[in-house]
Order: structure tokens, then sequence, then C-alpha cells
């Protein structure tokens, strides 16, 4: 299974890691890829990685395939509402950086039951960002939870989202290249 970290929206180490999309949206949000972002004071969606987790949480587990290459870095959000989905990472609950062995990629993350859906990025050149064509579409690959497909736009939150029950739950990925 490849390494991955979980970035945590109210630590202060630093930037957090912003893949948009370029499907849904054409800009991104500057990062230092090990870092995480200041929460705004208040925020209700903060959420801790560590031992703070409650007990009663599952296991999310993403397992993505169909990556054209190994280069770069996948990057995924994982949202816990329709708020911010999939084009404003900065609404996410968790993000995280993975890297990509022999054409898979793994996540596994602890995650309280409830409703959810997520946005995975093949940041293929590493720049934090989806790289676009001249009219918005991603050069690079993409996909969401169910494997969601939007028509003329982004998936809608309706058809990605999935529950996670106590005992926790699979998704398993394809990327797509547009």
């Amino acid at each position: 299974m490849a390494s991955w970290r979980v970035f945590e929206r109210d630590s202060t180490k630093g930037v957090i890691l912003g893949a948009v999309i370029g499907l849904f949206a054409c800009s991104a949000v500057a990062a230092e890829p090990g870092g995480a972002a200041d929460a705004e004071p208040g925020d209700p969606e903060q959420v801790r990685a560590s031992a703070a987790t409650p007990a009663t949480a599952g296991t999310l587990s993403i397992r993505m395939s169909g990556f054209r290459n190994a280069d770069g870095q996948v990057l995924l959000s994982v949202f816990r509402g329709e708020a911010g989905f999939p084009s404003d990472p900065n609404r996410a609950w968790k993000k995280v950086v993975t890297r990509i062995s022999g054409g898979r990629a793994s996540v596994d993350i602890e995650a309280p039951p409830g409703e959810y859906a997520f946005a995975v990025v093949h940041d293929e050149n590493s720049n934090a960002q989806v790289d676009t064509n001249w009219i918005g579409m991603p050069k690079e690959g993409i996909g969401t939870s169910n494997n969601a497909k939007g028509r003329m736009g982004p998936p809608k939150y309706r058809d990605a989202k999935f529950t996670v029950p106590a005992e926790g739950v699979v998704q398993e990925i394809r990327i797509v290249y547009l």
C-alpha cells in the first residue's frame, strides 16, 4: 500500500494542499506538501486525525486504479456534506496526499459513521493543482466517490454521496482522463 498523510484543517503547521478539480474550477490553492492549513476561528468542521477520533469510527478505505502513470501524487478531498463538494477543497473535512504504486493507490481514513463524498486528482506534475486545457477541461486524471460522473459540469453531491457505517466501508474508484 502506498504511503499517505492526513492533513488536519485546524493545524498551524503551514499551508494545506488545496487541489481544485480542473473540471470543476480552474484555480487551485498554493500548497506545501506535508503542511496543514490554519483553520478559521470557530470553524464547526474542525477535525483532528489523532487520538481524538471517536472510538466508534469506522474506516473509510479508498482504493484507486486506472492511473496512466506513477508520476506525481494523488490529491484527495473528503467532504462530510454538500458544502464545497467537489470544487472547494478548503471546505473538505480531510485532505490526503498519497503516491501511486503499480497503477494503484490506497488510503485508509478513520471516519465517524455518517454521510461523505470525495474528489480525487492525479496531480501528475506535483504542482498542487489540476492542469487544464483552454476550455477548462482537466489534462490530469480525476475521480469522485461512487465513480459519479457529471453532465455538463461536475458530478452532483447526491450522486457521489455514500454512508460510512460503524464497521467502515470500501470505495473502489477508477481514475478517468478526459
